[in-house]
């Protein structure tokens, strides 16, 4: 009979009668079953998208969220013990999150199942089949209860979450935007749908746009020019993030970095989302334009804006420039110029220490814990004030003369008084404040 039925709907494919002649008990579906840390996902193969190399940013993504969530505790400790009115969503009764394109769901069940403190997580996807997938491994998880399936656009969600008009639906305290390629298309409706203070975790995987490859690319998606260097893994962290800050001061908001890092193939970002029309005037201040030498590869700053305060007055003003000449004053090639892109910090450096100690006291190892404890542990030793860096190599070279090793140099730099780190984009980089 089986043999028959096969026949018959090879004969009749061409009518959708053919489903009918088949029953349940014919058509048997075979799941891969994933492990991930504490999930276990069943998977058909092109039912949903799935990628084992981002194994690393999911074990990061937990870290960061368990830190941040206990961070929201000690902020709302803090202002009931100054009498302060407390805030009308309580950090003790778990928070919201929405994970905008959550494919198989297993980040979401990785969330419901790691991270203590989380109330509910939205897993939205466009597509039927990975809904019904999402659906699946929250039930085969037994988590069902916080997570909840979500079929429609990841902007249009958002834009339904911004929680300023009635009809709209209260806003998330941690937004996760996690696509294939750029998060440039999400971010305006992202940076709306993130509560006061709340978390919006990005990663853009399109480093070849954002490393300097296809610069005109860069600029339609990010409103930046993006260069090439030894340095492009950062700058595409600072262009990412001026621009989720561009975003964000369109509604009177700014972000502050929390972690930001450079992983494989892509860039992830964890900041946090404000409202402060004053510290909105000072946005144009914290991005530069960046002149780069085409010969030895020299760079220098040149602000949007600058701030200044003169007793109780304070005024926001044009950045002054150019801070080169025509031609560059080491080799004497010409410059080219790219940005705007974020010249503040990248990171929040009580933040990232707590990460890392909670990292070092996991009971439960991660997957990738030694990567991720190796990244943010070289993360922690970076010179936060000295945006993007040289290479010790690219130096030599233009000097025509022989590279010293990194520990003669970091050894001269700070004998010489200077501060001097290296960079967790380039093992190689040098980032100092010495001229």
């Amino acid at each position: 009979p089986r043999f028959q039925i096969r026949i018959q709907c090879r004969l009749l494919s061409k009518f959708t009668s053919c489903r009918a002649l088949m029953t349940e008990s014919t058509t048997e579906t075979t799941w891969d079953t994933l492990l991930e840390g504490k999930a276990k996902v069943l998977h058909q193969p092109g039912e949903a998208f799935y990628n084992p190399a981002q194994v690393q940013n999911r074990d990061l993504s937990i870290a960061v969220l368990r830190e941040y969530i206990e961070l929201r505790g000690r902020e709302a400790a803090a202002k009931a013990a100054s009498g302060k009115a407390p805030s009308t969503d309580n950090a003790d009764s778990g928070i919201r999150v929405l994970e905008g394109l959550s494919a198989t769901g297993l980040r979401a069940v990785r969330y419901a199942l790691e991270v203590p403190g989380i109330k509910e997580v939205v897993a939205n996807d466009f597509s039927e089949a990975a809904v019904d997938s999402i659906r699946r491994n929250a039930a085969h998880n037994g988590v069902e209860s916080i997570v909840k399936p979500s079929l429609g656009d990841a902007s249009m969600v958002m834009y339904a979450h911004r929680g300023k008009e009635k009809a709209s639906g209260p806003q998330f305290q941690v937004v996760d935007l996690d696509p294939y390629g750029s998060a440039a298309p999400f971010l305006d409706a992202a940076v709306q749908a993130v509560d006061e203070g709340g978390l919006l975790c990005v990663t853009c995987t399109d480093l070849a746009v954002l490393c300097g490859n296809n610069t005109e690319a860069c600029h339609a998606k990010y409103g930046s020019v993006s260069l090439r260097g030894k340095h492009c893994h950062e700058s595409a962290l600072r262009i990412v993030l001026a621009n989720i800050e561009s975003h964000a001061n369109r509604y009177k908001r700014h972000v502050v970095p929390l972690l930001c890092v450079h992983m494989d193939f892509y860039v992830r970002l964890f900041v946090r989302v404000y409202t402060s029309a004053l510290q909105v005037k000072k946005s144009a201040s914290k991005k530069s334009l960046v002149f780069q030498c085409t010969g030895c590869g020299s760079f220098a700053f040149q602000p949007l804006g600058k701030v200044v305060e003169r007793g109780a007055s304070v005024k926001y003003l044009p950045g002054t420039g150019p801070p080169v000449g025509d031609t560059c004053e080491h080799c004497g090639y010409k410059h080219q110029m790219g940005g705007p892109m974020w010249t503040e910090p990248m990171m929040d450096a009580a933040f990232v220490a707590g990460v890392r100690e909670r990292l070092s006291g996991t009971p439960e190892a991660l997957a990738s814990h030694k990567r991720i404890f190796g990244l943010v542990s070289a993360l922690s030793s970076e010179l936060q004030d000295c945006p993007l860096f040289m290479e010790l190599s690219t130096m030599a070279h233009a000097m025509s003369v022989q590279s010293p090793s990194n520990l003669a140099f970091d050894s001269a730099v700070r004998h010489a008084g200077y501060r001097v780190s290296h960079s967790h984009t380039c093992p190689t980089a040098i980032k100092t404040d010495a001229p």
